[in-house]
């Protein structure tokens, strides 16, 4: 199966579950699953434990933890029903308090982070941003957030393609520590500050007034919101890809406070992500209502996921936001 990501491996591993029964999603994970990263790991075994595999759960858990240096919510071992039967394993409580202390030391030291991917010395986006002859230092700007329980790592591979059109890419990792390598938005607010200080650094290379885009898989999409909203953050643009809006109507209703700022937006959902298509639908409704450049592109036959030719829709949503001419 290619562009599998983590969220879409998740997502499809609980759908197999509730249809075909543990034993079916569990071969799915062995099957597309990668064992060094946490999250795909904590599938493999909370999965293996509730079809009945309990050596073999109790192993990939070991594996996990003592072997890859993983670690898991501790309170998430003790109290998960699917680990129940591995609860009584010699070794269990060991383990489970291993997590705890890395956890304890993941939590004090959490921050977040900014991987900055600068265009490549002979590109452009001179001509894509409308804005004349450029140098480095006026190059525009898009920053991207990662989905829920997702790393910067993750937003890497679909979002870089930007720099071949002379932006700098700016991929945003939370400091909303879920367990290893896997990070949420539970707090938006926070996010949104994160976000602005991010956003400084950027300015401090690529100038004051440089054309700044938002980009935002599943649940980045309200952190972005959010800051455009609530936190009057300087977007030009946005590009939403499977956004998960926790109300899209609510967000729908605080549009007002764009007032006299008029960011363009390009929404991305797959036709089988019914929850990423119906908020986006409210969204580019709502928006277009209030004289607002919205587009909306439901993908056919795509889940909770990134379409498999999204560097090219990309491209073509960077220079439709930044046309200056109106059209």
């Amino acid at each position: 199966m290619t562009n599998m990501t983590a969220t879409r491996l998740f997502n499809e591993a609980l759908e197999r579950r509730e249809q075909l029964g543990v034993e079916q999603a569990f071969g799915f994970v062995q099957e597309h699953g990668d064992r060094a990263d946490a999250r795909q790991m904590n599938l493999l075994y909370a999965l293996a434990a509730a079809s009945g595999r309990t050596d073999e759960a109790f192993a990939l858990l070991n594996e996990a933890v003592t072997e890859r240096g993983f670690w898991y919510p501790a309170e998430y071992l003790l109290e998960d029903e699917d680990l129940e039967s591995l609860r009584g394993r010699e070794g269990f409580a060991e383990l489970a308090k291993l997590c705890g202390k890395r956890e304890e030391a993941a939590l004090n030291q959490a921050a977040p982070g900014l991987t900055v991917l600068e265009p490549r010395e002979d590109s452009s986006a001179a001509t894509e941003t409308g804005q004349g002859e450029t140098t480095a230092s006026a190059r525009p700007i898009l920053l991207v957030l990662h989905g829920d329980q997702e790393n910067e790592r993750d937003t890497e591979a679909f979002w870089k393609s930007a720099q071949e059109s002379g932006w700098n890419v700016g991929l945003i990792r939370s400091s909303q520590i879920r367990f290893s390598d896997a990070y949420g938005w539970d707090d938006i607010d926070l996010g949104a500050a994160e976000l602005r200080e991010h956003l400084e650094t950027l300015r401090d290379a690529a100038g004051d007034e440089a054309f700044i885009v938002l980009g935002a898989f599943s649940t980045g999409a309200e952190v972005a919101l959010n800051a455009v909203l609530h936190d009057e953050f300087p977007a030009d643009g946005l590009i939403f890809v499977s956004p998960w809006l926790d109300d899209a109507a609510e967000w729908a209703e605080a549009l007002h406070r764009l007032e006299d700022r008029k960011p363009r937006s390009l929404w991305i959902a797959g036709a089988e992500d019914e929850e990423g298509r119906e908020s986006s639908r409210t969204l580019t409704q709502a928006m277009q209502e209030r004289g607002l450049k919205a587009r909306l592109k439901t993908v056919a036959e795509l889940g909770h996921d990134y379409p498999a030719d999204f560097s090219l829709r990309l491209a073509e949503g960077l220079k439709w936001i930044a046309e200056v001419d109106g059209k």
